[in-house]
């Protein structure tokens, strides 16, 4: 499996733990040819559209046909979108705490369908209210309040 990116590596451990054989890639690196998988829980929330596109890109060239994809993306409900310094029509940075000057994009349904559809077929797409599921575990110093997400799973086409 492929996990892009590395973060803290808490789901790295996790996923080894659980038995799987995992390959890192950070954002910056096209992942091998063939992968059986791939799993981006933070990544592909942070960039611009254009550079969210490009490891979209990147990601499928480095997978099997038919692998399964799984990913979150920034939803436009997120209580973030609209906040900070904006960089783009849906794309914002904010102006403090430890993501400060990070760029953030956020989805609406046609939009992140769009995007996808090219090289994955979307075998589920919804959005989660995620405070409760990563609030205080990915971000401990400062929870997220009214956060939400697309979860998507995929398939390489």
């Amino acid at each position: 499996m492929i996990e892009i990116g590395h973060g803290s590596g808490r789901n790295h451990r996790a996923l080894e733990a659980a038995g799987f054989e995992i390959v890192h890639f950070s954002s910056e690196l096209a992942p091998a040819n063939g992968a059986a998988a791939a799993l981006s829980t933070h990544t592909l929330l942070h960039g611009t559209p254009d550079e969210i596109a490009a490891l979209l890109a990147e990601i499928a060239r480095g997978l099997a046909a038919g692998a399964p994809f799984l990913a979150t993306f920034g939803s436009q409900r997120d209580a973030r979108f609209g906040t900070g310094t904006r960089l783009g029509p849906a794309t914002f940075a904010p102006t403090e705490g430890d993501e400060r000057g990070v760029a953030h994009s956020y989805f609406d349904e046609a939009t992140l369908r769009g995007v996808l559809d090219e090289r994955f077929a979307i075998a589920d797409l919804r959005e989660v209210e995620v405070d409760e599921i990563v609030g205080a575990w990915a971000h401990e110093r400062a929870p997220l309040s009214g956060a939400v997400h697309w979860f998507v799973v995929a398939h390489r086409r």
